[in-house]
């Protein structure tokens, strides 16, 4: 049984978030061993309360640095590779790593223990089966996410008395966003039927979006909290769990509104459900099932769209959303 254990993924908030999964049953499987978890600044964010790890270590460029990668390695036994990298797979390599654990890929020819990477299947199961590999078992699929109370300390001041909604509309993968004026209709429905405090959630690049989107809302801006910019990751989830209902394009937070067993409604349209739909049968998705699509981050098909606007997230109607609302939630 490995002692020492190194975690490798890095990218985006949804991705991390999958592999909360993978991290709670790998400390299951091996309850005496050290497990640290390599990340970049964003993967750190949503891993830095983690409670199945020891240590994160840090993404430190590349090439450059490879003499970096190769020392910390030399400090595990085993190496799994969540993240497809043909750069630090080759680090574990030189460094003499027993078990090098990832996905049959080319980028990972310098694996030696690996299983078949499934576009068809839920990212979690793909990194689950990585711990079958080394025979460990798996009992528990359900994703998690992390925070402190002084997270939630950050976000009270906030929190009104009224229905919350949480709207994360913004992906920096642009042909995954939906159209302000559809938004400004959503908005409307839920602060004049609803009664409810309308929360954007974001980074900073997102700010200036949701700045032209408040021009169509102007006159009930009392309904509504800009937050883009203005949270860290983990208070970004702390604000999540205390939404009665969040609605959002496939990005970051409706995943972990899917963790926090929080109602959703997911808009989708480029991207696949088969391997990023949200992992709670509390989320309702919107999608028309474009034969094009998916069309974006897969492997073997154009990467975004021709239109300004995606026609399959363009072709979704906000009525479908207020509907969803009004049927199936009550705020």
């Amino acid at each position: 049984m490995s002692k020492n254990i190194l975690v490798v993924r890095y990218g985006t908030i949804g991705d991390t978030i999958f592999s909360s999964a993978f991290l709670r049953e790998l400390r299951n499987g091996c309850p005496d061993a050290k497990i640290d978890f390599l990340a970049d600044k964003i993967s750190s964010q949503v891993v830095s309360n983690c409670p199945y790890i020891d240590d994160i270590r840090d993404i430190n460029g590349k090439w450059k640095n490879i003499l970096y990668y190769i020392k910390i390695f030399k400090k595990y036994d085993t190496i799994y590779f969540l993240k497809n990298d043909s750069f630090l797979s080759i680090c574990a390599f030189l460094a003499g790593i027993k078990s090098r654990v990832g996905f049959r890929v080319l980028r990972n020819k310098f694996l030696n223990k690996t299983c078949k990477y499934n576009e068809d299947e839920p990212e979690v199961e793909c990194y689950l089966n990585l711990l079958k590999v080394n025979g460990i078992e798996v009992h528990n699929h359900k994703t998690e996410v992390w925070f402190g109370e002084q997270d939630t300390r950050k976000i009270l001041p906030y929190i009104t008395d009224k229905p919350k909604v949480l709207i994360q509309a913004y992906s920096r993968y642009s042909q995954k966003n939906w159209i302000d004026e559809y938004w400004a209709k959503v908005i409307r429905f839920l602060a004049d039927k609803c009664d409810a405090t309308i929360y954007f959630a974001g980074g900073d690049k997102d700010k200036p979006n949701y700045e032209k989107l408040m021009k169509y809302v102007s006159d009930i801006e009392s309904n509504i909290i800009d937050m883009s910019g203005k949270l860290s990751v983990k208070e970004s989830f702390a604000l999540v769990n205390r939404m009665n209902l969040f609605i959002g394009i496939d990005s970051g937070l409706v995943h972990a509104a899917a963790a926090l067993d929080i109602p959703s409604v997911l808009l989708n349209g480029p991207t696949s459900l088969k391997r990023w739909a949200p992992r709670s049968d509390k989320c309702t998705v919107i999608s028309h099932n474009f034969s094009c699509s998916p069309c974006c981050l897969q492997t073997g098909v154009k990467k975004g769209c021709k239109n300004q606007i995606s026609k399959c997230m363009f072709d979704i109607k906000p009525e479908e959303i207020t509907n969803v609302i009004s049927d199936k939630f009550i705020l």
